[in-house]
């Protein structure tokens, strides 16, 4: 289905102006469809955070902010992790969607347990406890206290300086050996429903045009991979691993005019990057 961005971005500044965010979700599950399960696939995102877990040993405490609604990703990993602490700003998870995942995931790998999951006790089967609403900023954890973190295209949707107090907080409470997986989405969001714009489109604005189809339930901070370089390496890290993938073919001139100068990583659509303590 397709949908106009500028069409969407009226939707989302209605959300915000009445505070509903359980239109946002209907529009999702029942419009865009973004939000329903229909047959699981083991996600190749996954599958990195795997090989990554087990390069660096560290598969025993895992951390996770911005989870979203199914948990399928820690579904998935709950047989190599001894236990996940899975966070979000704001309660997500949808406990049927859940248990339909967990069903079908079931059927193509070993999972840690087989209880149904129809209440949030039943997840500590899988070693995962859910935390929300939970500030990843301010965690109550020990220091040094956990083996990894891992997060998926969540990162994109936050503020600089909260993706800042989030990187001091993890510098904190991972262990010296530790990693950080993180998978992000530098595409423009609303070039995932409407095809007939770019998936660098949202760049083509000032920051003060950009705010007006920027809202609090859709947020995108447009940040670049050398702009993520920079937060990560300024909390104390170092990128040991990187993986750009670049699928915008036909790049507008006026982009390549306005990042001329800046470095190519700019016209990156996603990436996986591992991260150690520097």
């Amino acid at each position: 289905m397709n949908i106009p961005w500028k069409l969407k971005s009226f939707f989302f500044s209605t959300i915000d102006f009445f505070d509903a965010p359980r239109a946002l979700y209907f529009l999702q599950k029942q419009i865009t469809r973004r939000s329903r399960v229909g047959t699981v696939s083991i996600s190749p995102v996954w599958l990195t955070h795997k090989k990554y877990l087990l390069k660096y040993s560290s598969t025993k405490i895992i951390f996770e902010f911005g989870a979203g609604k199914t948990l399928a990703q820690n579904l998935y990993l709950s047989d190599l992790v001894d236990k996940q602490i899975v966070v979000d700003l704001n309660p997500m998870i949808d406990l049927a969607l859940i248990e339909n995942v967990r069903h079908q995931i079931s059927k193509l790998v070993d999972l840690k347990s087989d209880v149904k999951i129809v209440t949030l006790q039943n997840l500590l089967a899988y070693g995962i406890e859910y935390k929300a609403p939970y500030n990843a900023a301010e965690t109550d954890f020990n220091e040094k206290s956990i083996d990894a973190c891992v997060c998926t295209d969540t990162l994109e949707h936050i503020p600089e300086e909260s993706i800042l107090s989030i990187f001091f907080e993890l510098y904190r409470i991972l262990k010296d050996d530790g990693i950080v997986s993180v998978r992000i989405d530098y595409s423009d969001h609303y070039a995932h429903t409407d095809k007939t714009i770019s998936l660098l489109n949202f760049l083509k604005f000032d920051h003060n045009v950009w705010r007006k189809y920027n809202h609090n339930c859709h947020f995108q901070n447009r940040l670049r991979h050398y702009d993520y370089v920079k937060i990560f390496k300024r909390c104390g890290f170092a990128v040991i691993e990187e993986d750009l993938v670049f699928l915008e073919s036909e790049i507008p001139t006026e982009l390549i005019q306005a990042f001329k100068n800046k470095d190519e990583t700019w016209k990156a659509t996603s990436a996986h990057i591992v991260l150690k303590k520097s």
